[in-house]
Parts: C-alpha cells; sequence; structure tokens
C-alpha cells in the first residue's frame, strides 16, 4: 500500500479565499469610491458658500421669507436698528491665539418688529479670574451694521444632557429655541458675525473679530478617507496574493511525493 496522502486540503481553500478576497476589495474600492463622492459633494458647498460670501450685502428683513436658514450661511447682510442693552451672551471656551474667552453675542431688534437676531460682536479674553465677566460696552440707539450671516455655536463634542446650557449670562453653545425662550421673543436662526470694519464698540473691550474663514477642510478629510480605502484595499490585495502563492508553492511541494 502507498503512504501517500491524497492533496485534497488546498484545492477547496483556494478558491474560497479569490471569492473573500475580491468581495473584501471590491468593497474597500467602493468605500473609497463613495469618499470621493462625498468630497465632490463638499466641494460644491464650498463654492457656493464663497459665492454667497462675495455678493453685495443686503438688508437682512429682504432674507426673513420662506425658509430662513437654508443656503443663507455667509450671506454678507446689513441691519438697522438697535441693540437689547444689558442682554449680553457669553459664549464660553472660545480660544483665539491660543487664549480661552468668550465669544460675545447680543440680541439686536430690528425696525418695524421683525424678530430679534443675535450679533456676535467678538471675542473677549476672560481675564485673570471666572469669577467677574470682562466689561462689554454696547452702543444704544438707532445703529447700522453689516456683517455676515453663519450658524450659531454649536454643541461641544461629547457635550451630555445632564449639563446646563446656561449659568446667567455665561453659556456653552447657544441652542437657538433656548435662547428665544430665554429672551421670550422670535430669534432668527441663524447669527450675524458683525465685519471687523463694523465695530461698534469702545476700544478698551479688547473684542477681536476673527471668524472663520470658508475653507475646504471637509473635502481633504474625505479625500483622506478615500485614500485610506485604497491603500487598505491594495494592502489586502497583496496580503492574499502572497498567501495565494503560499498555498500553491506548498501544494506543488506535496505533489512531488
Amino acid at each position: 500500500m502507498s503512504d501517500e496522502t491524497p492533496i485534497t486540503a488546498p484545492v477547496w481553500k483556494v478558491p474560497l479565499l479569490c471569492a473573500i478576497a475580491l468581495l473584501m476589495v471590491l468593497g474597500m474600492l467602493r468605500l473609497g469610491v463613495w469618499q470621493l463622492d462625498r468630497a465632490d459633494q463638499k466641494r460644491e458647498i464650498v463654492a457656493q458658500l464663497e459665492l454667497l460670501s462675495e455678493q453685495a450685502a443686503v438688508p437682512i428683513v429682504e432674507l426673513f421669507n420662506g425658509d430662513e436658514s437654508a443656503g443663507l450661511r455667509f450671506r454678507k447682510v446689513t441691519l438697522k436698528g438697535q441693540y437689547l442693552q444689558n442682554t449680553n451672551f457669553y459664549v464660553d471656551n472660545k480660544v483665539v491665539n491660543g487664549q480661552v474667552g468668550y465669544q460675545i453675542f447680543t440680541p439686536f431688534q430690528l425696525e418695524g418688529g421683525a424678530p430679534l437676531v443675535m450679533v456676535a460682536r467678538g471675542w473677549v479674553s476672560i481675564g485673570e479670574s471666572r469669577q467677574n465677566l470682562p466689561n462689554v460696552v454696547t452702543k444704544s440707539g438707532q445703529i447700522i451694521l453689516e456683517g455676515r450671516l453663519n450658524t450659531a455655536p454649536a454643541k461641544p463634542p461629547l457635550w451630555s444632557e445632564q449639563y446646563s446650557v446656561s449659568d446667567g449670562d455665561v453659556w456653552q453653545y447657544l441652542p437657538m429655541l433656548k435662547v428665544a425662550g430665554f429672551l421670550q421673543a422670535k430669534v432668527f436662526p441663524l447669527v450675524v458675525e458683525l465685519a471687523p470694519s463694523d465695530s461698534d464698540v469702545a476700544d478698551d473691550t479688547a473684542l477681536v473679530t476673527k471668524w472663520p474663514e470658508v475653507d475646504d477642510q471637509q473635502v481633504a478629510k474625505h479625500l483622506g478617507y478615500a485614500f485610506q480605502w485604497f491603500a487598505m484595499a491594495v494592502a489586502f490585495f497583496i496580503a492574499c496574493l502572497i498567501l495565494l502563492l503560499s498555498i500553491l508553492e506548498e501544494a506543488l511541494e506535496e505533489s512531488k511525493f
């Protein structure tokens, strides 16, 4: 009798490994293509925002009809009316030039009884102690302001609802529905970031009007994800190819006996 053992183990492994490898590689490539599609979508959004930011300023009251917040981010606007006195919102933990401070928001009452508009007036350092809020001078009487629309400060990452959104004049972020409830008035859903050239405060308040620019960070993020998926697909394909060659080599060695 022959002591030779039939060569059966590698035979069924090869097509199974090939099928699994093909599905995995195609799946990774598909995810990479999906991330490229997402990058293209973000490019279109960035292009639209840049176009809006380049248009001439319009009175904000002209934007109140229809969906008040859709497609208006970074639109330049003018406001005519007056600030509500003694009603400043200090949004905490805003960093400028490596310093922690507050972003100052003040409700602005437009002429004609339109909704209140929250005006982002700038940033101020915390100062020596959190026990005493920085003094912010607010002009009284009728004024005209210019700025751009933007979304309100969002909920911080890992925020827990067990925490209070506000403590007196200090807010952690600006949920506009809660702001409207606090003010007991209708509030426009977007804020107006005051133009640096339209500073409406006294010099001693040291408010800094430094706003985020329209950029393509989201585009770069999706391109990075796409590269990772394509790289993983190539690495997985090479690993499977090496394993397949190893199995075939083993099969050839066993067939010699």
